[in-house]
């Protein structure tokens, strides 16, 4: 049983996490530029989908600020005095918050630029390698014309993460939390865009 101040002050950081995961970036920054991004390409409210339908500036921008959106969640919840294992919780409500932002009437995007401010946040040595990784792996899989390369590039980033655990010092539920967590991000994409396409 949790003390009854640690249930309150995760009541407080999982609603924070999940308005901060529904602030609609990609909504404001495309209305700036006269373009409604549920129209556009896939109907996605991410970085992704403003980085080809409006302007790579402002898909940067959107992508940096999803970002942040993931890292202040966990921050919030460190200052409520959360840590360990339920951070994932925190995390887990900034991303549904993407996903179903309140903000836009429950339409969001994937979740990935979330996440990786996630990532930042909870595990800070293992961005540069695990995104480096995931990077290169992304890239070939397009050249080489594999379905889906962000899933290729993420299921190897996060593999990366899972692999090196053993010889880590981080804490076994938590990297599995987050491995899981990016799954599950990469999962609701790869359906979400599959769904779009028979649409």
């Amino acid at each position: 049983m949790l003390p009854t101040d640690t249930y309150q002050a995760l009541l407080v950081a999982l609603t924070a996490a999940y308005l901060l995961g529904s602030f609609p970036t990609a909504v404001l920054v495309s209305r700036l530029r006269g373009v409604d991004i549920f129209s556009a390409g896939p109907g996605l409210a991410g970085a992704t989908n403003v980085f080809r339908q409006v302007g790579p500036v402002e898909g940067i921008v959107v992508l940096l600020v999803d970002a942040a959106k993931g890292a202040l969640a966990i921050g919030v919840a460190y200052r409520l005095g959360l840590s360990g294992d339920l951070l994932l919780l925190p995390a887990l409500a900034s991303v549904f918050g993407h996903w179903r932002p309140i903000f836009t009437r429950f339409r969001g995007g994937d979740g990935v630029a979330t996440l990786v401010g996630i990532t930042f946040a909870l595990f800070p040595l293992y961005v540069l390698p695990s995104f480096a990784v995931a990077f290169v792996v992304g890239s070939l899989a397009r050249l080489t014309g594999k379905p889906v390369p962000t899933l290729w590039g993420g299921v190897a980033g996060y593999g990366l993460l899972f692999l090196r655990l053993p010889a880590s010092q981080e804490s076994a539920p938590m990297v599995i939390g987050v491995v899981l967590l990016a799954m599950m991000v990469l999962a609701h994409g790869v359906i979400g865009h599959r769904r779009r396409r028979a649409a």
